[in-house]
């Protein structure tokens, strides 16, 4: 590498780091104050706070049960992570002619993929199997929706798309359009129009939930990989080749891994060393009263080691996507983790979304230089 090219990447990364670092010292100056507003505002107040109950309506409820000290801490693990997440991208910015060739090189070993042509109905089918498993009493849970219907306040984007709790009939529509459109993947031709009508309806049950504050994970993956599936459908539609570009698949892997990755990191950056040391998966355990996780949390250290393996399970995923070996070990260890939260916790059903998506790491990728 050039050494005054070195030398000018080195002092715009310490001008830029340092403007940075200032920036987080002086917002960290005022968090107490910016915070103390948001929590004596209402959602009705005229101003910068109205947005924050916009983002978080659940802050209504949550200031009445926490002091103002737990929302000064969580926002300043906010800053503090945002801070170091852009320290991350300076650094990648300003010494980029050190890491372009090694990010390139990673880049096109992962997106410049194929998968064999005949394993598409398998995963087709199984995608839209796992989805028909989350949603096929949807329209029972509308129905009880409708009896708390004046509980119903949408947020986000439910504003605009669900300002009022929609009628039964609508529901029922959009239930039939939902069932039909994953019966028409899975038969039909022209598959990918299809599964953007799935996917749609699927949003459109989850905005229901959410209007009645149910926000959860619960549907992330399975969402993701159903918002970017049909860009995979097309260009099967579109190639006669017996091979196809997997770029999709890929994506939708690294979404499954990030997803577990930053759950990861939560625990780690609220709790800190805490989690680890913590009775947090005891208090769940004896909160929720089965009679497994009953029996489980009588051992307190037994439950610390488990809390430790689970985050790093799930910090371990995104090793995947450059590890396939991985996958013999971490797919088993996810399917055991999500199924004990349901026996342990009651949490979930039989069926988790979560692992139904571990299909995308079950077909072998090849190179796109074997077609």
């Amino acid at each position: 590498m050039n050494k005054q090219l070195f030398i000018k990447q080195s002092l715009l990364f310490i001008i830029l780091s340092l403007i940075l670092w200032i920036g987080y010292f002086l917002s960290m100056h005022y968090t107490s104050t910016l915070t103390h507003e948001i929590l004596i505002a209402s959602p009705g107040t005229k101003g910068w706070t109205r947005w924050v109950y916009e983002f978080y309506p659940r802050l209504q409820i949550e200031k009445w049960r926490f002091s103002e000290t737990f929302f000064l801490s969580k926002a300043e693990q906010i800053l503090t992570r945002v801070t170091f997440t852009l320290q991350v991208f300076l650094i990648l910015f300003s010494f980029r002619s050190l890491f372009s060739k090694k990010i390139a090189g990673t880049y096109n070993k992962l997106t410049d993929l194929s998968i064999d042509r005949r394993f598409i109905p398998y995963i087709t089918l199984l995608l839209y199997t796992s989805l028909l498993l989350v949603v096929y009493n949807a329209i029972w849970e509308f129905n009880a929706l409708a009896y708390f219907s004046p509980f119903y306040k949408p947020t986000g984007i439910g504003k605009l798309l669900l300002p009022i709790f929609p009628s039964i009939a609508a529901m029922w529509f959009i239930y039939a359009v939902l069932i039909g459109s994953i019966a028409a993947v899975i038969l039909l031709p022209k598959k990918w129009i299809s599964a953007i009508v799935a996917v749609l309806a699927f949003i459109y049950y989850q905005l229901i939930l959410f209007g009645f504050g149910k926000y959860d994970h619960g549907y992330s993956t399975l969402t993701y990989a159903l918002l970017i599936y049909p860009f995979f459908l097309w260009e099967v539609e579109d190639s006669k080749d017996a091979t196809v570009s997997a770029w999709s698949i890929v994506l939708i892997q690294w979404m499954i891994c990030l997803s577990y990755f930053y759950c990861a990191l939560e625990k780690i950056t609220t709790s800190g060393i805490d989690w680890f040391a913590s009775d947090n998966l005891q208090q769940h355990l004896l909160l929720h009263e089965t009679a497994l996780g009953l029996k489980l949390a009588s051992y307190p250290n037994l439950c610390m080691l488990l809390s430790f393996g689970v985050v790093l399970l799930q910090l371990s995923f995104i090793g995947l996507p450059f590890q396939k070996k991985l996958t013999y070990l971490l797919l088993p260890a996810g399917f055991i983790f999500h199924t004990a939260t349901w026996i342990l916790l009651d949490a979930g059903g039989w069926f988790n979304p979560w692992w139904g998506v571990y299909l995308f790491f079950l077909f072998p990728l090849q190179p796109q230089e074997t077609k």
